[in-house]
């Protein structure tokens, strides 16, 4: 539909010609036409360009087009009784200006539906629709379209779906940024965070540097969230180095991931710096925008490489942020769905790859929801599809699979075996939280002891069937992976098994303002937690103290639930009392705060959480002293009022890295119960 004679459309300012930056860095005469100058188009390169006040690289010519573009959609809206079917027929149609680079896939004015619609009516019309009626056996043919765009990735769409969510959220994630990471969907405030300076982004490091920091991510971080494939990344980075070398400008999509991966590279090595780390993720962050606008299984990837750094670094997007927008990335490409992709495609790698993005993404979700007792982005009951195998990654080609998946326990373990082990485990959290408690009720938990007893049994068997550790390389000095790590994983989760047992109270039939004695009177259940949260306690100091584990903001959490939960024991079960030696509390108690204390050396926001369990652990010590002197049972609220208005003040930092609900109500029983 044309514009309307009435309207008319406001005519481009004239703009000073920019040299591109391949001509600058070659030194050559930039004519400056676009789409592409002449230097470009004689090396068949695309042409890019550098907004001089922002520092923004972007194809040249496509302000222009998102301006004309705009004109028309604006004199489309203009009309009465506008024609939206024309509107949106308008805003898909290719613009003649729109220039669709070969090495940049930044995709900012081609519609990825209306590719997609493109797409499906080629397939219909070449196939006679046997693609289609292939595919009907799995999910429903009105809900999945595997669309086929130029270089796109097969979407799934439901019955509300609308448009891409990573335009959406690109300016949500550059905001975030200016906040630590933390769990939260805000992050962490605190001053320290919010007037640190912007690092400068770093240039790409030579190939030393970069084998060695990328070796360090594959030792330290793969091995637990396996969503890269090794081969292709190397292939990234030797094809990013070498244009480097040759004074080229690199894909924005490979350089991506090799500054984003030697950033979370360089937090695992000794020797690297603070300033290393994050000069390096500055420059990945100045690409992000470019790999978003994909919309495909690489957006994905970037995603959890933020989540990856933000876990390990006091900078970064928010870890509930990312792992959200993956999980619902992940359903929006159709990942969660048990789709026979070698009807679409054959290849066996990007299959592969799909799935371990996927469980990825569910492995980090689950792991964020269950820590903040939050819901999660998607049930078990919405996947069908299957775990990735276990095999490592050099054995994966796009034609087919060089060797035999490992099946048993027998049989030795590969790179991936304690990723999909760790899948299992979070799998079992998302079943415990359906059936024991469930935030949003308000009746009491769920005490069928039979259930908690087959929960126990499935967690003994999980850490009975735990693969061995890794030999090869570094993995022998990283704590994932290890009997220590496996019995932390296991121990926590009795704690999250009965943590709600602990703080849910019942209403007193006698006064309704006050709370009755705790639910949970089973001594066993006491003891059980306080023994977990020792073993708990004993096992971060051991792996800080040989160096084998990083800082993360999900160990900071894991730690501070077992202490607290500790001192809550004891305060509350006369049976932990007298079972617990007081030489082996005094022990818990200091090796919880040995390594809260290291923590905070490095991270600000971790403060709070030092100085409220070094109270608690005082006036806990103070209490058992009393009772040994005084044959009486505890009483008054366990910290002072001055000790408790310090604590109160501290929770809004906590609460911005996040807390859980019922961890909360067993922080302020501590502080304002009276026993």
């Amino acid at each position: 539909m044309s514009p309307s004679p009435s309207i008319t459309v406001r005519a481009h300012a004239k703009r000073a010609r920019v040299a591109c930056i391949a001509c600058q860095q070659k030194k050559q005469k930039c004519d400056g036409l676009a789409p592409s100058c002449g230097n470009c188009v004689k090396g068949s390169r695309t042409c890019i360009i550098e907004d001089p006040s922002t520092k923004r690289q972007y194809p040249r010519g496509y302000v222009e087009a998102l301006e004309e573009r705009v004109a028309r959609l604006e004199a489309s809206l203009s009309v009465e009784d506008g024609d939206f079917d024309s509107i949106d027929h308008d805003f898909n149609r290719p613009h003649k200006h729109t220039q669709q680079p070969q090495e940049v896939p930044v995709s900012i004015v081609a519609s990825i539906d209306a590719n997609a619609q493109d797409s499906l009516q080629n397939d219909s019309a070449n196939n006679n629709g046997e693609s289609l009626n292939e595919l009907s056996e799995g999910p429903s043919v009105l809900d999945l379209l595997c669309l086929r765009a130029a270089g796109g990735e097969p979407h799934y769409f439901g019955s509300s779906s609308a448009f891409s969510f990573t335009k959406l959220f690109t300016a949500r994630l550059r905001g975030a940024q200016v906040r630590g990471p933390g769990m939260t969907l805000g992050g962490v405030s605190n001053s320290f965070v919010q007037s640190r300076p912007r690092a400068v982004p770093a240039p790409m490091p030579g190939r030393e540097v970069a084998r060695i920091l990328t070796s360090s991510y594959f030792d330290n971080v793969h091995p637990q969230y396996p969503f890269l494939h090794r081969p292709t990344y190397t292939e990234y980075e030797d094809a990013v180095m070498t244009a480097c070398e040759n004074g080229l400008t690199p894909d924005p999509l490979k350089a991506f991931f090799v500054f984003i991966v030697t950033a979370v590279g360089a937090l695992a090595v000794p020797f690297a710096g603070a300033p290393l780390p994050e000069s390096l993720y500055t420059a990945a962050e100045d690409l992000f925008e470019h790999v978003l606008q994909l919309n495909s299984l690489e957006t994905i990837q970037a995603l959890l490489c933020c989540a990856m750094y933000s876990l390990r670094s006091p900078i970064g997007v928010s870890i509930w942020t990312l792992s959200g927008l993956a999980v619902r990335q992940c359903v929006e490409l159709g990942l969660h769905r048990d789709i026979p992709w070698s009807k679409v495609e054959s290849n066996t790698l990007k299959t592969e790859v799909r799935r371990r993005v996927f469980w990825c993404s569910y492995n980090l979700d689950r792991a964020c929801a269950v820590t903040l007792g939050r819901p999660v982005s998607i049930t078990d009951e919405d996947i069908d599809v299957a775990l990735f195998l276990d095999i490592d990654d050099e054995n994966i080609t796009p034609t087919g699979f060089l060797t035999q998946a490992r099946t048993s326990n027998l049989e030795t373990a590969t790179v991936v075996s304690s990723a999909l082990h760790t899948i299992r485990l979070r799998r079992i959290w998302a079943r415990m939280q359906r059936t024991i408690y469930r935030e949003t009720h308000s009746v009491a938990p769920h005490r069928n002891s039979s259930s908690t007893q087959k929960f126990k049994d499935e967690l003994r068997a999980w850490m009975d069937a735990a693969p061995e550790q890794l030999v090869q390389g570094c993995a022998a000095n990283n704590a994932f992976g290890s009997p220590e790590w496996y019995k932390l994983m296991y121990h926590h989760s009795i704690l999250l098994l009965h943590r709600r047992r602990l703080v849910v109270r019942q209403r007193s039939s006698h006064d309704q303002s006050r709370w009755a004695a705790p639910e949970c009177d089973d001594a066993s259940v006491y003891l059980d937690c306080a023994s977990s949260s020792q073993a708990i306690c004993e096992l971060y100091r051991t792996l800080y103290l040989s160096q084998r584990l990083n800082d993360t903001w999900g160990a900071l959490h894991v730690l501070f639930l077992a202490g607290l939960t500790y001192v809550h024991c004891l305060w509350n079960s006369p049976e932990t009392r007298n079972t617990i030696r007081r030489d082996i509390v005094s022990s818990t108690c200091t090796s919880c705060m040995i390594v809260l204390a290291v923590m905070s050396e490095r991270w600000d926001a971790v403060a709070p959480y030092r100085d409220t369990f070094e109270a608690l652990s005082n006036a806990t010590q103070a209490m058992l002293v009393d009772l040994e002197t005084a044959s009486c049972m505890p009483s008054g609220p366990v910290l002072s009022s001055l000790q408790a208005d310090q604590v109160s003040n501290y929770f809004a930092g906590m609460a911005d890295i996040g807390m859980c609900s019922s961890v909360e109500q067993l922080l302020m029983d501590m502080i304002t119960v009276e026993y």
